[in-house]
């Protein structure tokens, strides 16, 4: 009888929730991504091309050194520490442990060593297709073997059979509500942005505001001499005019420039002289 009482505690200290086995995963690939981020903004300063042929080798090192100071320091992963998870140390000898290693950091490295450097042997790289395509369905299995039983989400876990414990007992993970109503309040400003700002005329808003803030109204003109030149550069664009036409000044616009313009605001303005017409002519060289 007490044996049964001491059992059942211990079953209920060492439950691990099944969330928590799933985010300590998301967490350690965001931290590895975030470290290869970090070696790559310090890569930058270096020549370009130097180091790029080492890529294989120094995401090994990186994984190396994660592997060595979580699992074999601490047994637990650094996303598992952070949700005071880790796992059983008597289901990982010094022979698990070496296997342990060379699952999830050796065969790894010896698969992107061999994508990168022998490209050009087909058997090779059809075999590691076949390998990622069987790794991707026995995955595929065990997710929903882990979603059935809560333990050993990962296909690691499953082949060396090692499982999660608590840290912090039976304790419930607490759930902050606050965060899910700020991004439900941000989603929802986004969604209304998203639904008005299409409605919104930028062009022709930004036309009446420069208007509204001029001091001195613009005299309006009458058809002024157009001058085309080698060094002729649109009025919009201030790159060298294609296909040149203008407006009744003597600013020369692009086609395109004065057509799409004219077609967002049919209130366009020149924006040298502020001149304004509703047609334009193609510049004639005499």
């Amino acid at each position: 009888m007490g044996s049964s009482k001491q059992n059942t505690g211990k079953i209920k200290t060492n439950f691990v929730p099944r969330v928590n086995q799933l985010d300590s995963i998301q967490l350690d690939n965001e931290i590895t991504n975030l470290l290869r981020q970090q070696i790559q903004n310090i890569l930058q300063v270096l020549p370009p091309g130097l180091l790029s042929h080492l890529q294989p080798e120094i995401n090994f090192v990186l994984n190396s050194a994660l592997w060595n100071f979580s699992i074999r320091t601490h047994y637990a992963t650094f996303g598992q520490q952070m949700l005071s998870i880790a796992y059983e140390k008597d289901q990982l000898p010094s022979a698990k442990l070496a296997l342990h290693y060379l699952l999830t950091t050796v065969l790894p490295y010896a698969k992107e060593n061999a994508q990168f450097r022998l490209t050009n042997w087909s058997r090779v790289q059809k075999l590691l297709q076949l390998a990622e395509n069987a790794l991707v369905l026995f995955n595929l299995v065990n997710f929903f073997k882990f979603l059935r039983s809560g333990t050993r989400p990962s296909l690691v876990d499953c082949l060396l059979r090692i499982n999660h414990r608590s840290l912090d007992g039976a304790k419930r993970r607490t759930i902050g509500y606050s965060y899910m109503t700020r991004e439900l309040v941000w989603a929802g400003f986004m969604e209304l942005l998203g639904f008005t700002i299409p409605f919104v005329n930028y062009h022709a808003l930004k036309r009446k505001l420069r208007n509204l803030l001029r001091i001195e109204a613009a005299p309006q003109r009458q058809d002024e001499r157009v001058e085309l030149t080698a060094d002729t550069r649109c009025a919009y664009c201030n790159e060298r005019v294609i296909l040149p036409h203008h407006m009744g000044c003597r600013h020369v616009f692009c086609y395109l420039c004065l057509k799409g313009n004219q077609l967002a605001d049919a209130g366009f303005q020149c924006n040298v002289c502020d001149y304004r017409s509703e047609t334009f002519r193609k510049v004639v060289v005499l």
